[in-house]
């Protein structure tokens, strides 16, 4: 049941519909979410590793040009190419094999951690717990050691940390699908949360965020979770009149020619004409 409702009054999820199926109160369109927990493990995770080195190695690349600038002020390029050839470039490669030593071993002391993901009409939601936490745990994880005073032993999960990245907020979606996960910017050029869903929940996180961005002109999606434009209906233009040209004009039928009368007989001769037939029938 990957698709929930969130039951305030039940406090847990339920099936979507109109009512809670346990207490019957009613649940609001808002509630409908996807909700799953995840195993994580800093050491076998990508993110981890980037979010580490997106720090080390602009510092680096700073230090780096540093000393060259000053190299280049103070002795000219003549000690800047002597400097490159001394062995600056191994001793920046060799601080940077230290650093990913320690970040493994970082890592592998942090344990496994538990991240509660929930994606709903606001937004994307992570909170991280750490199972039977130790104030050396907390600390590789950069929390305050007292954060152990909130924890209690009978549940036997901590909360250390906790995300929130609202749909307003998202500049560009990227997938990993090989990995099952969806990284969200804001800005674009920024990763600002990694969302890890698993096999049942994958598709249904890209229904629910196709369905809040898949429309938005301003946000970068990848093609899956565009939502196909429709053509708006062109609307009927009113039929102008033609407008004729003399030459366009129907030439004119002839008039039919006035039929022809008989000849003309004068009055006196028809008087005549009945006098003479009336004598001889006497």
């Amino acid at each position: 049941m990957p698709i929930t409702a969130y039951c305030k009054k039940c406090a847990r999820d339920v099936s979507p519909g109109e009512r809670c199926p346990h207490c019957g109160s009613k649940l609001a369109k808002s509630a409908v979410r996807v909700a799953w927990c995840a195993d994580h493990f800093p050491l076998r995770d990508w993110m981890c590793w980037n979010a580490a080195m997106r720090i080390v190695l602009p510092l680096l690349g700073l230090v780096f040009l540093l000393v060259l600038v000053l190299e280049a002020i103070t002795g000219g390029l003549m000690a800047v190419d002597a400097l490159l050839r001394g062995g600056l470039l191994f001793a920046l490669m060799g601080i940077l094999i230290i650093v990913a030593a320690l970040l493994l071993l970082v890592f592998i002391l942090q344990g496994e951690d538990l991240m509660d993901c929930v994606v709903d009409g606001r937004g994307v939601h992570i909170q991280q717990y750490l199972p039977h936490p130790t104030p050396l745990k907390l600390m590789l994880r950069l929390k305050p050691a007292s954060l152990m005073e909130q924890y209690n032993p009978e549940d036997g999960i901590l909360l250390i940390g906790q995300k929130e990245l609202l749909w307003k907020d998202i500049a560009r979606v990227q997938l990993w699908p090989e990995k099952t996960m969806i990284l969200f910017y804001a800005p674009s050029w920024w990763m600002r949360l990694a969302l890890p869903c698993t096999p049942f929940t994958y598709e249904d996180s890209l229904s629910f965020i196709q369905e809040k961005l898949g429309k938005k002109k301003d946000v970068k999606l990848p093609g899956e979770l565009l939502l196909p434009v429709q053509p708006k209906a062109a609307k009927a233009k009113p039929q102008q009149e033609e407008q004729l040209s003399f030459e366009d004009l129907p030439a004119p039928e002839a008039s039919p020619e006035p039929e022809q009368e008989g000849d003309f007989v004068p009055l006196a001769d028809v008087l005549k004409e009945i006098k003479e037939t009336e004598n001889s029938g006497s």
